[in-house]
């Protein structure tokens, strides 16, 4: 793959020991391993997959998400919602 190919790549990835508080607007596929409080905004119809060593406490705004880690709080996926044998889910 070139350079400007993979610049043009349109994905996020939040690494295993990344704590982030507030409100993420994320743009394309998105693989979370880290800890999110606070609210999570895909602008498009990116796939959100919590892996299992995420911890995720607040909203959820997206069309397809993949549950493998922790999650607590509120989603509402126009598309898929997907929980996983490892995911633990509670909220709405």
């Amino acid at each position: 793959m070139l350079e400007n190919e993979f610049k043009r790549l349109d994905f996020t990835v939040i690494g295993q020991n990344t704590h982030i508080e507030g409100e993420l607007k994320l743009n394309g596929d998105t693989l979370l391993n880290g800890n999110v409080k606070g609210s999570i905004t895909m602008v498009n119809k990116g796939k959100l997959i919590l892996e299992r060593t995420s911890h995720v406490e607040g909203d959820i705004y997206c069309h397809d998400v993949e549950i493998f880690g922790t999650f607590s709080g509120s989603i509402k996926a126009s598309g898929l919602l997907t929980v996983r044998s490892s995911g633990i889910l509670s909220g709405k």
